[in-house]
């Protein structure tokens, strides 16, 4: 299999070294529009071709799969032209810059007849595959409610997720979405119906002296607090938060520190994400249903790689992408929902018409 990686950042970094670890995968070339850090990469992996300009490597290549590790605002472009070239695509989540150019995306997947599959990563922790394998065997029951929440004392300068034109937002698209995901994941992705939420940008009033410079602070303009409430079918809920600004104290190292998980209560059990655990009930005791000698495991690195194996086997074994477009639409309707109800300052309705990319 002939990979090539478009985006050449920390992320991009993890899909060179995940690709080439996989059995016969084969990174050909990659793409960064900073030449340095694009032959640091070649340099570091032995990737043989390099390019300034994607376009130059889907034509000069016959590809069998393109990753796309750019921000948001290039995800569409990058991943409808890709799929012109007959290559298979994982893009980096969020899915796109709105459901829009998400649709089009998972139009462009059909007339090729080729795999879209989305960087959702953390479904690949090993917390999370212990809580899916044991939502799958119905021991929490029918899905009631779920609180996700991804928090953090620091702004990720190291990319431009602050600017919403770049991104598409901030605390929701950048990093709470990955929660966002997951929720809708282990719930088994019931159709959501309205969103309620509000937003905020306390930049630079919080953390205003960690900009790197002043150029980047002035093009700040993205949330960095977020919270809203979900209502879908079958009476299931969820409220979400996201923050960039919140008073976590560093860790032992001196570090920003973050503060992540999700609580989803099912009618017979309740399962947390960090620290795993699934509490039910015998004889009225409340009693934790997972094994004793349960780790904790959220490692970032592994759980791309994890993706980008399984996305690797889907595409050899002709099964249906780890991660699918139709998923990662839904949650991309829901993002859109939440902003548009952050801004009007109302609850607004989800059309499932929304939901359909065919049309």
């Amino acid at each position: 299999m002939r990979a090539g990686v478009i985006g050449c950042g920390f992320q991009g970094r993890l899909h060179v070294e995940s690709l080439q670890a996989v059995d016969g995968v084969e990174v050909v070339a990659v793409c960064d529009t900073d030449t340095a850090r694009l032959d640091e990469v070649r340099s570091t992996h032995g990737v043989a071709y390099g390019y300034a300009d994607y376009r130059d490597l889907l034509e000069k290549h016959d590809l069998d799969l393109v990753t796309v590790c750019t921000m948001p605002v290039h995800h569409m472009c990058m991943t409808v032209d890709a799929f012109a070239t007959g290559a298979h695509v994982l893009c980096e989540k969020p899915l796109a810059l709105d459901a829009a150019e998400g649709r089009e995306m998972l139009r462009a997947a059909s007339v090729a007849g080729r795999m879209l599959a989305i960087g959702f990563n953390m479904r690949f922790t090993p917390n999370a595959q212990i809580i899916k394998r044991h939502v799958d065997s119905g021991i929490l029951g029918r899905p009631r409610y779920t609180h996700a929440w991804a928090k953090s004392s620091q702004i990720p300068w190291w990319g431009e997720h602050y600017r919403k034109e770049f991104s598409g937002g901030g605390a929701l698209a950048a990093t709470a979405v990955h929660f966002l995901d997951l929720a809708l994941w282990f719930a088994g992705f019931p159709r959501p119906l309205t969103a309620s939420a509000g937003a905020a940008q306390l930049f630079p009033i919080k953390r205003g002296l960690t900009a790197p410079d002043a150029a980047r602070a002035a093009r700040y303009n993205v949330d960095d607090l977020l919270s809203a409430h979900l209502r879908f079918e079958d009476g299931f809920w969820m409220t979400l938060q996201g923050s960039w600004i919140d008073n976590i104290p560093s860790d032992a190292n001196g570090s920003p520190s973050w503060d992540y998980s999700l609580d989803a209560i099912g009618e017979t059990a309740q399962a947390v994400f960090d620290p795993p655990s699934i509490r039910g009930e015998r004889d009225g005791e409340i009693i934790e249903l997972l094994p004793p000698e349960t780790v904790s495991d959220v490692s970032f690195p592994p759980s791309v790689a994890a993706l980008i194996a399984a996305t690797v086997d889907a595409i050899g074994t002709g099964r249906e992408a780890p991660v699918t477009g139709e998923q990662a639409l839904m949650t991309q309707v829901i993002t859109d929902a939440i902003y548009e109800s952050a801004a009007a300052d109302a609850e607004v309705a989800i059309d499932p018409s929304e939901l359909d990319w065919s049309a």
